[in-house]
């Protein structure tokens, strides 16, 4: 298993074998998909083949998705680049706007068109989707990422002829990245998905045989044990090429756990607002907040192993104090030296924090990242005795948009 290290400030028990036997049993129901993924052979396969028969077509790829359907990918492209020098551009918006930024750049001969949607019948990703179909101008340029079965662009894909991909029907939008809809349009930009998926594996055996010893179990215990005393839950990678994971994070955690109802049907009022930030730059904003506003924070920093110290040297700046204490040394040193300091102060104010250590970022990492925080959120949410797989609150938003609209039926 890749080496991902956790600790925390506080002292805390481990989660219960009920909560494990819980999973266990939604597994056995065949509700947690995403358990599957890292070694459905015939999915990566599909993937990669679409991916190849996307980059024979052009070196642009513009993908339509929104949530779960992008926000993984992003974190993927933001951590890992795009080595196959390749372009992936991910379009969540409805912002005419931005897609004429986009149109104005892309040569339509050059480019391909991903459209991903579990449903089917995301409002935002179809309409973005239908003001590029004419642009893009060949449907055989159009890849639809869906349910194998079920929803319009499913026909949709049927009609035209499409380029299509499954996104397994027990795989929730927000647990998909290691479906299709994060590894093919990865796999055209060069990432090597394998590896993605080997980190996700590692993870997944771990707890499989080490249960609440395990690393996703203990990550688990930790969040559990503030998550009503501190509501709001700072997640803070020390490297900008993690922040959008950090989004990726916020979804999932938000939309799983802020729920209205226990799993029985009673009412209950259950969640944790998740806050996204970036070190070292946010410690020049939002950490005087931290540290001397509410104490209703807790924290996961999440760093890289300390690089080497440099040698110092003295050199043209000794003469200016601000900057002879740099000399000698490199920026990523400074960096990891602001993570452990901001750690340090937010535990000496009392205040819960948590320390994710990765060995650097990589795919293997990213992998295992994502399944880290898969398993321990559902973990979460079955502890607290809510379903973490659903998110019946943000139906009605959608419904008043349909009718806004002038849908049929709304």
């Amino acid at each position: 298993m890749t080496r991902i290290g956790f600790s925390s400030s506080f002292d805390h028990p481990l989660i219960s074998r009920d909560t494990v036997e819980c999973f266990h049993e939604f597994r056995k129901q065949g509700r947690l998909g995403f358990m599957e993924l890292p070694r459905n052979d015939s999915l990566l396969n599909a993937s990669l083949e679409m991916a190849s028969r996307a980059a024979s077509m052009g070196n642009t790829m513009l993908v339509c998705g929104i949530g779960g359907s992008s926000l993984g990918l992003r974190a993927l492209l933001s951590a890992l680049g795009t080595p196959s020098g390749r372009s992936v551009r991910v379009l969540e918006s409805p912002d005419t706007r931005l897609l004429k930024g986009v149109v104005d750049t892309c040569d339509p001969r050059d480019t391909t068109l991903s459209v991903i949607t579990k449903s089917g019948g995301t409002s935002e990703t179809l309409s973005l989707f239908m003001k590029l179909h004419p642009w893009i101008g060949s449907d055989s340029r159009v890849f639809a990422v869906t349910d194998p079965e079920r929803g319009d662009l499913r026909k949709l894909a049927a009609d035209r002829g499409f380029n299509t991909l499954p996104v397994p029907p027990a795989v929730g939008g927000r647990y998909s990245v290691l479906s299709p809809v994060g590894l093919f349009p990865a796999a055209f930009a060069g990432i090597d998905v394998k590896a993605v998926l080997g980190g996700a594996a590692g993870v997944m055996d771990d707890f499989l045989e080490n249960g609440p010893d395990s690393l996703a179990g203990r990550v688990t215990a930790a969040y559990l044990n503030h998550f009503h005393t501190h509501p709001v839950h700072v997640f803070m990678p020390y490297t900008d090429l993690l922040y959008d994971t950090a989004l990726w994070f916020a979804q999932l955690w938000a939309e799983s756990l802020g729920k209205a109802r226990n799993l029985d049907g009673t009412p209950t009022c259950t969640g944790q607002t998740p806050l996204a930030c970036r070190g070292p730059s946010d410690q020049h904003s939002l950490v005087q907040l931290f540290m001397e506003g509410p104490m209703d924070k807790m924290f996961t920093i999440v760093g890289e192993t300390p690089p080497e110290k440099g040698r110092v040297v003295p050199g043209p700046y000794a003469a200016y104090p601000s900057m002879a204490f740099l000399e000698g040394k490199s920026p990523d040193e400074l960096r990891s030296a602001e993570e452990e300091a901001t750690a340090s102060a937010l535990s000496e104010r009392g205040l819960p924090v948590c320390r994710l250590s990765i060995p650097s970022v990589s795919a293997e990492v990213m992998g295992a990242v994502f399944m880290l925080f898969q398993i321990a959120t559902v973990l979460t949410g079955l502890a607290l005795d809510v379903d973490p797989l659903d998110q019946p609150g943000v139906e009605r938003g959608k419904i008043l948009t349909f009718r806004a609209m002038g849908r049929a039926g709304f």
